[in-house]
């Protein structure tokens, strides 16, 4: 028994021995890492102080930052019936969001609850006990008809004013109730919506709406006319009465021939015609729009809710003269003056004899703007009350004025030569909007400039006109900016607050998630939410959802679907041509050629998809043949074909036919015409020719492009010099976004040159005074377009030109390139032959830049340095498992971090408080990538420093791995709120995030619902 005890004995001592030995290593570890996660920690404050980030970091466990980000990110409800409720109770209400649904309070009492993303008879319910109330307090008595829900806007005022005065005279019948709700809900559809200008407005409809439900009123057609109006397309579909207003039923029911028979009846009325309309404007049909107009009478084809949709149109010159005649017809319709236009003329002729017509109200040198504020002030004064007010007539003309005000915006940006002095213009404007297009131009003014500052500020602080103007901001941000970029990520968290959850801005958002926030989980979500169960209703959004499913059929038939606006059926079959099989692809823009023969847009469509697939002589055949549906005339229609049938005959090496196409372009002033006539001119040898043709086109647009043009037409005619000038000094300051743009030229006039001529070219660029990290924008293109050995050379000469935290990536871009060109001896020897270099940068490069066979051909013994080891361990099980090898590798790497005591020491280090230190973190992110253990046994250790940053990438690669794509997108959107550059994971997760979005078919992966 001694013995035994002495054993036993032995062994405890033993064991406890090596528990402390353990343990002693293991608080080593932690206070090793404790150091490295201060330095780290305090880098991405700098970094999120220097980029100045205004968004509060996320909590740094992943598990809880990605519940925190579902909720920063969470819309939400529309707030019209928000203000609608307020109205209706005359009290504030609050929202708050809790077990999936929204809880809606007036104080502390609780009188609805709605679902997360609500639809319009949800929202109309909630407000059912205030609109009961209300009702009850206005003693509202008797029963009401039916009247007419569709009707023009003159019949709706009239009707809303009769109703407003026989209220106040003590009629409180529910059949003036009903026709006031009614006249309210039309003149909702009949406002111009080029602006979210006030939500008060479709407040007050809502409000009498859902009174006029909670006095016993048949709402059905009332109820689908303002959801059509507020964007619940369908909802309207299921609202509208089956058997009553005709045209109301076609349209949200896709008949189109239905509609037009209805709007053409001797009994149809102007709401009727106007829903016509809005359907031929959304169909894009120009022809069709031009026959409508010319039936018209009493000058119905310029009022305002019909000018207002002209303010839709695709052709900017229509917009612009539309935005002109608006506000004038406004002040005409203020005071009762008709406006009067030929009906058999182009459209912007019209427009024009309209805007003239309103015009001569006007005294002498009277200004529109101050006699519009007179008129808005006394508006309606007359009318006072619950149903109706002054104040109401003066904010539905109002809205018409930002409508209009939002398209001159749109299209004077393009048009305009000098768009401060447009910005400035339009906040004289006697509207609120006013000064929120004047500040949304200048940011996007800023944006062009580069200032991308001011643009990040007026996405946090300002007010701005709508959804679509933010994503325009959004958008215009990145272009200018490196990505992927923090700023990004934030500035999408601080544009949140610009939406809610109507549907139009809630498939921004969703698109706004997918394209800069690669958030496709929450974005298909989001779409899936209004689409779904409404076919047609949102064709362009169903079509984006389609694509990320990768529901090719759907595609196809949307595309084929004769009931839907073209341009959605365009759209569907670019997505076709992008990812689809390339014969059905085929098959449907052919089919959308026959049906609109002389359509620009779909016929490029088609020319662009045969050029792609290398079939330059079935493209010219398409470009030649629209050539002769449009005729021999000088028109820019005629310009734009001309440019597509050249661009043809370039590709096939025809640079005489494609000089002489295009030639006959150059009078109308388009650039494309410009750009391809230089380009064939140097082609040619003739560079005189080409010299004096590109300094025509420098002082006609000096732009930033045009120097772009310049520089590639000189570099064609080995004027290298020349090029270097023109970007050294050009027209227009030149932004990052605009040498990506020159790479692509320096990379079309360089890809089959000698690399030692790029090697020149690159040189009097430097020497010029171009910045190297400008000209490093010109690699990328090089490489893409398979000319490794131009690439190589232009990298070597720049990387000791850059600064040290960039030198890595180039030198390992310029042994790609190299070993692309020469082979891996050859690249390999160039790289022992460089200053040392940073095996973890390498590494790093390497697995970022998705070279995973450098990860052992540049490291083919076990590093000595132990951080290092379990670094490369761990970036070569990742690139092991994001491409799905099975192989001796991959078992070697198995056996070199496994450890069969690992799931025991785990336990006793959490027992002694040493969490997570019984392994390095990247081995235990390494065993974790490669299938041992769960997100929770990782989580627990990845709090500190960097690791919020790290970990969630991993959890994504190992869920894309493992075909669980909905996690991978939403693991890489966490890992994209690390704020700090300079953490590779983050530079991943942004390329797996746009890399996931582009894999198809996605349609097993991504939610097809939200429900």
């Amino acid at each position: 028994m001694k013995r035994f005890a002495v054993f036993i004995g032995l062994c405890v001592l033993a064991a406890a021995g090596v528990v402390g030995v353990n343990a002693w290593r293991w608080r080593e570890r932690k206070l090793q890492d404790d150091a490295i996660n201060r330095e780290r920690s305090a880098a991405e404050n700098t970094a999120a102080g220097r980029l100045g980030l205004k968004t509060q970091p996320l909590p740094p466990h992943p598990l809880e930052r990605r519940l925190a980000l579902d909720e920063v990110l969470r819309l939400e409800p529309d707030r019209r019936f928000l203000l609608a409720a307020r109205e209706l109770a005359e009290a504030d209400v609050s929202e708050r969001f809790s077990d999936g649904r929204w809880i809606l309070s007036l104080g502390a009492r609780e009188f609805g609850r709605v679902g997360e993303l609500p639809d319009f008879a949800e929202l109309m319910k909630a407000l059912a006990p205030l609109a009961q109330q209300w009702v009850a307090n206005a003693t509202v008595t008797g029963k009401a008809s039916r009247v007419r829900a569709v009707r023009g806007h003159k019949e709706a005022f009239a009707a809303i004013r009769e109703a407003q005065t026989r209220w106040s005279k003590g009629d409180h019948g529910a059949a003036v109730l009903h026709e006031a709700a009614s006249a309210a809900a039309a003149l909702m559809l009949q406002v111009p919506r080029a602006s979210d200008a006030d939500d008060r407005l479709d407040a007050h409809a809502i409000a009498l709406c859902a009174a006029d439900a909670a006095a016993g009123a048949d709402v059905r057609g009332e109820h689908a006319v303002l959801a059509l109006a507020l964007g619940y397309t369908g909802a309207a579909r299921t609202l509208a009465p089956p058997d009553d207003e005709a045209a109301l039923q076609a349209f949200v029911t896709l008949d189109r021939r239905k509609l037009a028979d209805a709007a053409r009846r001797k009994d149809a009325n102007a709401g009727d015609r106007h829903l016509l309309l809005r359907w031929l404007m959304q169909d894009a049909n120009e022809p069709a729009v031009l026959r409508f107009l010319g039936a018209t009478r009493d000058s119905e084809q310029v009022s305002v809710p019909a000018v207002g949709q002209l303010l839709l149109a695709e052709d900017l010159q229509v917009v612009a003269a539309a935005s002109d005649a608006l506000p004038a017809l406004a002040l005409a319709d203020l005071e009762n003056v008709r406006a009067t236009a030929p009906n058999d003329v182009e459209m912007v002729r019209m427009l024009m004899t309209a805007r003239n017509s309103a015009l001569q109200i006007l005294g002498n040198n009277e200004d529109l703007r101050a006699r519009l504020a007179t008129d808005l002030r006394q508006a309606d004064t007359a009318y006072e009350g619950p149903l109706w007010r002054g104040a109401d007539t003066s904010a539905w003309y109002a809205a018409a004025t930002a409508a209009a005000l939002s398209g001159s915006a749109r299209s004077g940006y393009v048009l305009r030569p000098d768009a401060n002095g447009l910005a400035d213009e339009l906040g004289t404007w006697p509207v609120p909007v006013a000064g929120h297009l004047n500040r949304w131009l200048k940011a996007r003014i800023a944006a062009d400039r580069g200032s991308l500052d001011e643009v990040y500020e007026t996405l946090a602080s300002s007010k701005l006109p709508g959804p679509r103007p933010v994503a325009d901001l959004l958008d215009a941000l990145e272009k200018q900016s490196e990505l992927p970029s923090p700023r990004i990520i934030e500035a999408v968290r601080v544009a949140w607050r610009h939406f809610d959850s109507r549907p139009f801005s809630r498939l921004v958002w969703a698109e706004i998630l997918r394209t800069r926030a690669h958030d496709l989980d929450r974005s298909a979500r989001l779409v899936a939410s209004a689409v779904d169960g409404a076919y047609g209703a949102y064709p362009v959004d169903e079509v984006a959802l389609a694509k990320q499913r990768g529901a090719f059929d759907r595609l196809e038939q949307i595309a084929l679907d004769e009931r839907l606006p073209f341009p959605a059926r365009l759209e569907a079959a670019g997505a076709l041509a992008d990812r689809g099989p390339k014969a059905q692809a085929e098959r449907v823009l052919r089919r959308l050629g026959r049906e609109r023969p002389a359509d620009l847009a779909a016929q490029e469509r088609l020319i662009r998809f045969l050029h792609d697939a290398g079939r330059p002589a079935d493209a010219l055949a398409a470009a030649l043949e629209l050539l002769r549906t449009y005729g021999d005339d000088d028109s820019f229609r005629v310009a734009l074909a001309r440019c597509d049938a050249a661009r043809q005959l370039d590709a096939m090496g025809r640079h005489e036919d494609a000089l002489a196409m295009v030639e006959r372009a150059l009078p109308t002033e388009m650039v494309c015409a410009y750009r391809l006539a230089t380009v064939q001119l140097a082609q040619l040898g003739k560079k005189d020719d080409a010299e004096n043709l590109l300094l025509a086109h420098l002082a006609r647009h000096p732009l930033a492009a045009t120097a772009a043009t310049v520089a590639e037409v000189r570099w064609r005619s080995r004027n290298d010099t020349g090029a270097a000038d023109i970007l050294a000094h050009p027209p227009a300051e030149l932004t990052r976004r605009d040498f990506r743009e020159v790479g692509e030229r320096f990379a079309d006039a360089f890809r089959t040159r000698p690399a030692a001529e790029v090697k020149r070219a690159v040189e009097v660029l430097i020497l010029a005074g171009i910045q190297p990290q400008s000209v490093l924008e010109l690699g990328p293109p090089l490489a893409r377009a398979g000319a490794a050995a131009q690439a190589f050379e232009l990298y070597a000469l720049l990387s000791p030109k850059l600064p040290p935290e960039k030198m890595t990536a180039v030198q390992f871009g310029a042994w790609r390139a190299l070993r692309a060109a020469k082979g891996v001896p050859a690249a390999d020897e160039w790289l022992r032959a460089q200053p040392a270099l940073a095996d973890d940068e390498l590494a790093s490069s390497a697995y970022g830049e998705g070279v995973d066979e450098a990860l052992w051909e540049l490291f083919p013994g076990k590093p000595l340095d132990p951080a290092f080891a379990d670094r490369l361990a761990l970036l070569r099980a990742a690139s092991l498992v994001r491409r799905g090898e099975r192989s001796p590798r991959r078992d070697a790497l198995v056996k070199e971090i496994s450890d069969p005591l690992a799931r025991w020491k785990a336990r006793l280090a959490r027992y002694i408080g040493l969490p997570g230190a019984y392994a390095s973190w990247e081995v235990q992110l390494a065993r974790y990538v490669l299938g041992d253990g769960s997100e929770e046994d990782i989580a627990e250790a990845a709090t500190d420093g960097s690791r919020s940053c790290e970990a969630p990438y991993y959890f994504g690669v190992r869920a894309a791995a493992e075909s669980r794509a909905s996690d991978a997108a939403a693991w890489y959107r966490v890992a994209l709120e690390c704020r700090n550059l300079e953490q590779p994971e983050f530079s991943w997760a942004h390329q797996a995030a746009s890399q996931l979005d582009q894999e198809r078919p996605l349609a097993a992966k991504l939610p097809q619902t939200a429900r």
